[in-house]
C-alpha cells in the first residue's frame, strides 16, 4: 500500500501546472469530493483567520463536527493545510492588490491621470530620501 500512496504522492508533485492538477483531480475525484476538499480548505482558512464556528457554519455550509474534524487537524499537527493556507494567501494578496491598481478610483491611477497636482509631493519624498541619506552619513562619521 505504501508504493501506491507513494505513487499518488509523486504524480501530484510532477504535474506542472493548474491545469494539469485541474484535469487530474477532476478525472480521480467525484464533484461532491471535489466540493468537500474545497470546503475543508475553506474552512481551515478561516479557522486561521480566527472565525468563530457559526460563522463558518453559515458560510460554508457545514456542520460543527466537519469544523471540528478540521481544528483537530490543526491541534495535532497541520503544517501541511497551514502552508496550502498561507500560500494561498498570498496569491488573494497579490489578486487584490492586483484589483485594487486596476481600479480607475485607485490612488495609484489618480496620481498618474492628475500628475500636475501631485508633483508636489513627489518633489517631498525625493527630498526627504535624500535627507535621511545626508543623515545618515553624518552619523556614521
Amino acid at each position: 500500500m505504501g508504493y501506491f500512496i507513494n505513487n499518488f504522492w509523486n504524480a501530484v508533485t510532477l504535474l506542472e501546472d493548474k491545469e494539469e492538477v485541474e484535469n487530474f483531480f477532476k478525472d480521480i475525484l467525484s464533484y461532491t469530493e471535489i466540493r468537500m476538499l474545497a470546503k475543508r480548505l475553506q474552512i481551515a482558512k478561516m479557522l486561521l483567520e480566527g472565525y468563530d464556528y457559526q460563522t463558518i457554519k453559515r458560510y460554508v455550509k457545514v456542520t460543527d463536527q466537519t469544523i471540528s474534524k478540521i481544528n483537530d487537524i490543526f491541534r495535532r499537527d497541520g503544517v501541511g493545510l497551514e502552508a496550502a493556507v498561507n500560500h494561498l494567501r498570498k496569491i488573494e494578496a497579490r489578486r487584490e492588490k492586483q484589483l485594487r491598481a486596476q481600479s480607475p478610483t485607485s490612488f495609484e491611477n489618480i496620481k498618474k491621470r492628475y500628475k500636475g497636482y501631485y508633483w508636489p509631493e513627489e518633489v517631498l519624498a525625493l527630498l526627504e530620501k535624500k535627507l535621511r541619506k545626508v543623515v545618515r552619513r553624518r552619523s556614521v562619521k
